[in-house]
């Protein structure tokens, strides 16, 4: 099958097409737009986007998903936006309430359409939405964090002794050694201080080796998922601490179906909040070097 190809009968040799081309494997020659190598192509779609008649076909892609970009009016505004911004929080009380999957599925949707580095699309979705399932892994990951306060320990003794300071990372864990202890025996009396008791859970999961920007990509996909579900009226809370989980524990990824080789840079809880925050987030000033 062709990445690529140019619909002679709807070109007009406007040439728009060509200067957008990101990978420039477009020009024109005896009459005619030419795909010059389509082995390039990267499959953005950004001359089918601009063309004015439609003319270049991407058979791999859906050609429904192309639809016209909506008017301004159809568009938030600055401040709408920004609104948005401000008003989501993390959220750590949620209703008992299922997130409906038809919701579930508009956040990975929102996740799918946010930009990747070449345009590789590498991020891949792990739902954890039922509650055998969270409990499961809920289980595994306050281990695998017991397990990770123990070997920092361990590795604070040894550096101790060696006159060696601990690595950076660990230096960072090492303050929150006391509480993964505690959030096995919190969960044993009803307090659930990893998931907070959220009906669902998210996490996003990548092949360094298939992007040269595997945790930006995923990061930039779960930030379009958190807004989206803002405006389902959903809340939703990172959780850094599976993500140090997950980092250490083979078992843990291979309970997901998440590959060995694939890194987890973000994770987040989602579910209906139980409480109603009345002012937006304010913030310390931006740290910024105008040049």
């Amino acid at each position: 099958m062709e990445r690529i190809l140019i619909d002679r009968e709807l070109c007009t040799l406007c040439g728009i097409c060509i200067p957008v081309c990101v990978r420039q494997v477009l020009r024109e020659e005896n009459g005619e737009i030419k795909v010059t190598d389509e082995t390039q192509c990267i499959l953005c779609g950004h001359c089918k986007a601009v063309c004015p008649e439609n003319a270049p076909q991407i058979p791999s892609l859906a050609s429904e998903e192309f639809a016209p970009i909506p008017g301004k009016e159809g568009l938030p505004g600055a401040e709408d936006l920004m609104a948005l911004f401000r008003s989501r929080r993390s959220s750590r009380i949620f209703r008992k309430d299922p997130v409906e999957k038809a919701k579930l599925e508009l956040l990975i949707q929102a996740g799918r359409f946010a930009p990747t580095g070449g345009n590789r699309q590498p991020v891949r979705y792990v739902v954890l939405h039922t509650p055998q399932k969270l409990a499961e892994i809920r289980d595994m990951t306050l281990q695998a964090l017991v397990h990770q306060a123990d070997r920092i320990e361990r590795a604070v003794e040894r550096n101790g002794k060696r006159g060696e300071p601990l690595s950076l990372t660990d230096q960072l864990r090492q303050s929150y050694i006391t509480r993964w202890r505690e959030m096995p025996g919190l969960l044993k009396e009803g307090d659930d201080r990893l998931f907070y008791h959220a009906p669902a859970f998210i996490a996003c999961h990548v092949n360094p080796a298939a992007s040269s920007s595997a945790e930006v990509d995923a990061c930039l996909a779960a930030m379009q998922m958190v807004l989206m579900a803002e405006t389902l009226g959903l809340g939703t809370c990172f959780c850094g601490f599976f993500v140090f989980a997950a980092e250490q524990s083979l078992e843990l990824r291979s309970a997901l179906g998440i590959p060995q080789e694939h890194k987890v840079p973000v994770s987040f809880m989602v579910g209906y909040p139980d409480v109603n925050f009345r002012r937006v987030i304010s913030r310390e000033p931006a740290r910024v070097k105008w040049l």
